[in-house]
């Protein structure tokens, strides 16, 4: 299931629970794909209040992209 986020680096997710697969569509089209980020993480990500900047600190290379 997509869902929208509000940011201007952000324009939408999708996350599997079951496999910890998050998937970022960001503004400029490019599309960024993550193994093993935690529930709580991505919950994170859609209530932060700059959710582009939680982005880049808090799941940007901190967790292994997926090929």
């Amino acid at each position: 299931m997509e869902t929208a986020v509000d940011s201007k680096l952000i324009e939408a997710i999708t996350y599997d629970e079951d496999s910890r697969h998050l998937r970022v569509y960001l503004t400029n089209g490019q599309r960024r794909e993550y193994e093993g980020v935690p529930k709580g993480v991505v919950v994170g990500l859609t209530m932060a209040e700059s959710p582009g900047n939680f982005y880049m600190t808090a799941i940007r290379g901190k967790y292994p992209p997926r090929p």
